[in-house]
């Protein structure tokens, strides 16, 4: 049987074989999952010459029966159907073709990156291109993405544009340039004054940083190789099989919790007490408050980063641990909850920790119920690592001395709550939380530390929102944006859950059986969401008159299966409703609003809304907009400061 065959392709190279459909991807394979900052910090490691890992590619004979198909994303099309995109160049297979049996998320983000492969519809997190700023100093922040909207609106599909405010895109602006020329005229355009405002070039120190970081990126790209290892087309299915199974179980990433469990535990082992930090994680996930935030098997860096959080909160503590960084970073102050610095985080500050646990899991019951009225778990949460920077500054408060912190817990609510709901509306953290919590946790201590200057709370709010305007740059969503987003199809990502969690949060009571609990933890099922005019329901009645609100082609947006047709429901409940309208569910069950107006007001239905409920298909539309109206509101004014 043939030798398998170790071999290397550059991006340029690899972005050829996929457009030529000379690699292709198993139809049982799953689809590109990594988020936008995954594709950041690949992208990163390819503009730095990092190694960016092997694919794993099967030669196919002439015969072959596996199924194979271009790397594809999903898009919308002009009816706002879901449909696949491809990234390829023709229909026509060549006569050789491999398939891509590991390793469809590097290429998939190397065809996104630099191929220009993207959805059009905006609300797929990937609709959107990426770009090299070489107008950041910090490296870690240089390659930026920006969503489709975005590039338009600031005229990026034009170099012009994008060169003057030091953004160069890393797919090209014209159609079919290859990656050598769109790179070299890169680096003749950056000191061409005819490429910025006036004509006026950069200082000339400025500008040889600027070129210094373009043709560092340029080295790069033209450097990196990506390892391929080629499976000869002799194997059989069944042994490829074996060698897929394989690669799922080596090439499991190393976990930095695992990294951090072992030197605790090495730097511990003489100690009475050795420190196991999974084990603690998992005893940690039963307090009251953490449970649904701590756990050993479901995302338990987010606890490893708590921790962090908490070291850079406060003023007095152990130094940083050693590490092989070298002196001079090593002599740094711990700033992010990225993996380097939670390995930097020493083995006494996590003693401290641990030993008043108590506090972290008071703290983080303390952060739900301020943000959304309710408990929930980590995965309801928009960027649940946020939760940190709470936490963090109530440890603060608790381990160091009085007067390090002239500012009560009220002030700290206040600000925290309105940055939280900015933050998470504004999708701030879609690119890189974890550098940015640090900066975060320095910037509102700074600001709580002014309260001693201010004699009134009133002035303390003025200046608090001042601050946070200017620190959160992005306008506050207004009414009629957070309506839209309310009266469509459920957006992704960190922003739909935004938008969902004040009504998982303050769910308590089913709206059909008040005895029967659906709040969590309570409910041991989690908060489940169900629509109020049911699907099937409006399925059926998707003709005539309800035609142009309910199929979602004629009515231009997706009511149904929006967040203001949404409510907590049991699943036995839900069962009861099916295919129902709300109307005729109320009228059977004799429901009245007096009854239940504490489980309806948490769900964001007043009195109003409940009428349009009993009223029937009249008021359908009247119904949702009143209640994203309400949903609204309440959003706005949890993004004030009020004190």
């Amino acid at each position: 049987m043939s030798e398998v065959n170790v071999t290397s392709v550059s991006v340029a190279e690899l972005l050829e074989k996929l457009r030529s459909r000379e690699w292709l991807i198993p139809k049982f394979q799953r689809e590109f999952v990594w988020t936008v900052q995954d594709v950041i910090d690949f992208t990163h490691s390819i503009l730095f010459t990092r190694p960016i890992g092997m694919a794993t590619i099967w030669a196919q004979s002439d015969n072959s029966q596996l199924e194979l198909e271009p790397i594809s994303l999903s898009d919308r099309n002009s009816s706002g159907d879901m449909v696949p995109i491809r990234f390829c160049e023709t229909e026509v297979n060549p006569k050789k073709i491999y398939a891509v049996l590991d390793g469809r998320q590097r290429c998939t983000a190397i065809a996104i990156v630099f191929g220009g492969f993207h959805p059009k519809d905006s609300r797929f997190k990937h609709s959107g291109r990426y770009f090299l700023n070489v107008a950041e100093e910090d490296t870690t922040k240089q390659v930026v993405f920006l969503k489709e909207k975005e590039v338009k609106q600031n005229g990026f599909d034009k170099d012009a544009a994008c060169i003057a405010s030091g953004l160069f895109p890393l797919s090209s602006n014209i159609e079919k340039e290859q990656m050598l020329g769109q790179w070299y005229r890169y680096v003749q355009a950056i000191k061409d004054p005819a490429f910025y405002s006036n004509g006026q070039l950069p200082e000339a120190k400025e500008l040889d940083r600027r070129d210094a970081i373009l043709k560092k990126a340029f080295d790069g790209i033209i450097k990196t190789q990506l390892a391929v290892y080629i499976v000869p087309e002799l194997f059989s299915l069944d042994e490829v099989c074996e060698i897929f199974e394989t690669l799922n179980i080596t090439g499991v990433k190393v976990s930095t919790v695992d990294l951090v469990h072992s030197w605790l535990y090495a730097d511990t082992a003489k100690d009475a007490r050795q420190f196991l930090l999974r084990d603690w994680i998992d005893e940690f996930g039963t307090k009251d408050g953490a449970i649904g935030w701590a756990s050993s098997m479901d995302r338990p860096e987010l606890i490893v980063q708590m921790a962090t959080a908490c070291h850079i909160a406060l003023d007095t503590k152990p130094k940083p641990r050693p590490t092989q960084a070298g002196p001079k970073k090593d002599s740094e102050e711990i700033s992010s909850v990225k993996a380097a610095d939670l390995l930097r985080t020493p083995t006494q500050h996590w003693k401290n920790v641990t030993d008043n646990d108590t506090v972290l899991a008071e703290s983080l019951k303390d952060f739900q119920t301020l943000v959304a009225d309710g408990n929930f778990p980590w995965s309801d949460c928009p960027y649940p690592v946020s939760a940190n920077i709470y936490v963090a500054l109530r440890y603060h408060a608790y381990a160091d001395p009085t007067d390090a912190h002239p500012w009560g817990r009220d002030d700290l609510n206040a600000i925290y709550k309105a940055f939280f709901w900015r933050n998470a509306l504004t999708n701030r953290y879609d690119q890189g939380p974890l550098s940015q919590v640090g900066a975060d946790i320095k910037e509102l201590k700074a600001w709580l530390k002014k309260r001693r200057e201010f004699k009134s709370s009133n002035q303390w709010a003025t200046e608090t929102t001042r601050l946070l305007d200017s620190y959160i740059r992005t306008p506050i969503p207004t009414k009629d944006w957070l309506i839209e987003q309310l009266t469509d199809e459920v957006p992704q990502g960190a922003l739909g859950k935004a938008l969902r969690l004040p009504l998982v949060a303050k769910a308590d009571k089913d709206l059909l059986d008040s005895k029967r609990k659906i709040g969590f933890p309570l409910s041991s099922s989690g908060v489940e969401m169900h629509h109020i005019y049911p699907r099937g329901w409006c399925q059926i009645n998707k003709v005539g008159k309800l035609a142009v609100l309910l199929d979602k082609d004629k009515a231009g947006r997706d009511w149904v299966n929006s967040i203001a047709n949404l409510m907590p429901l049991s699943r036995e409940s839900n069962n009861l409703w099916k295919n129902k309208p709300p109307g005729q569910v109320l009228v059977e069950m004799e429901l009245r609003y007096e009854q239940l107006q504490d489980i309806l007001r948490s769900a964001f239905i007043d009195k109003e809304c409940f009428e349009y409920l009993r009223k029937g298909e009249k008021y359908i539309k009247v119904f949702w907009e009143r209640r994203a109206a309400l949903m609204a509101d309440d959003l706005i004014k949890r993004m004030a400061i009020v004190i």
